[in-house]
Formats: structure tokens, sequence, C-alpha cells
């Protein structure tokens, strides 16, 4: 395995996991299986292509890494992304017309929240898959 791909590999798995999570979810959540699987592939390829990208900037030395304000930031911009592609892809495909969550400035601060801890998550599991583990 490439050193580029061990650093990358991370951010597709942790993206990938993340649109498995949201379809099971939207499926016990009572959505069709249609809804679910469309929802799930709608957050899963955004995530895992930011992911990729955050796990590129970090080798690259752009994104420190030990350091999580950088990814942070890089996260409080991508994550609010990947969830209004997910929101209005999920719409258009599933409900054929283009629609923006209702109250869009509010989704989008609200989304730039939860994207301080899928940071935290994306920095440990990055941490541990691409050293090894912890302690080496």
């Amino acid at each position: 395995m490439t050193e580029t791909t061990r650093i990358t590999a991370p951010g597709l798995v942790i993206g990938s996991v993340a649109g498995l999570f949201t379809a099971l979810f939207t499926l016990v959540a009572g959505a069709p299986p249609a809804w679910a699987v469309t929802a799930g592939l709608m957050l899963a390829v955004p995530l895992a292509a930011f992911g990729a990208g955050c796990s590129a900037l970090r080798l690259r030395g752009v994104l420190r890494g030990g350091a999580f304000a950088p990814v942070a930031l890089y996260w409080l911009i991508a994550f609010p992304l990947a969830r209004l592609v997910q929101e209005v892809g999920t719409r258009l495909a599933v409900g054929d017309s283009f629609s923006l969550p209702p109250q869009p400035v509010s989704f989008l601060i609200y989304q730039a929240l939860i994207s301080v801890g899928f940071a935290i998550g994306f920095v440990w599991v990055q941490e541990r898959l691409v050293r090894g583990g912890a302690g080496r």
C-alpha cells in the first residue's frame, strides 16, 4: 500500500461508514428503502471525497498532523456542504424536485456546529488508522 493510499483511505472509509449509518437510521425511522439508500449515498459520496481531501491536505502538510484547529476549520466548511448535498440530492433523486432544506441558513449553521464533533472523530480515527494504532 502506498503512503498516499494509507493516508487517504481513512477519509474514504469514514465517509462510507457515515453514509451506511445514515441509511440504517433512515430505515429505522420508517422511511422507504429507496429513500434510505439514496440518503446514505448522498452523504457517503461527499463525506468520502471531503475526507480523502482532508487526509491528502494533512499528507502534504497543509493541515498539520496533531493539530486539531486546522482540521476543525476544514470540516466547518466541508461538513455543512456535504449535508447540503445530501439534503438537496436526496430530495431531487427521490422527490424529483430541486428544493433547499427549510430555513437553509439555520440548517447550515446547525451543521457547522455538528462539524466539530465530526472533526474530532475524523482526527481520532485517522490518527489510529494511519499510525497503525495508539502507542505506535
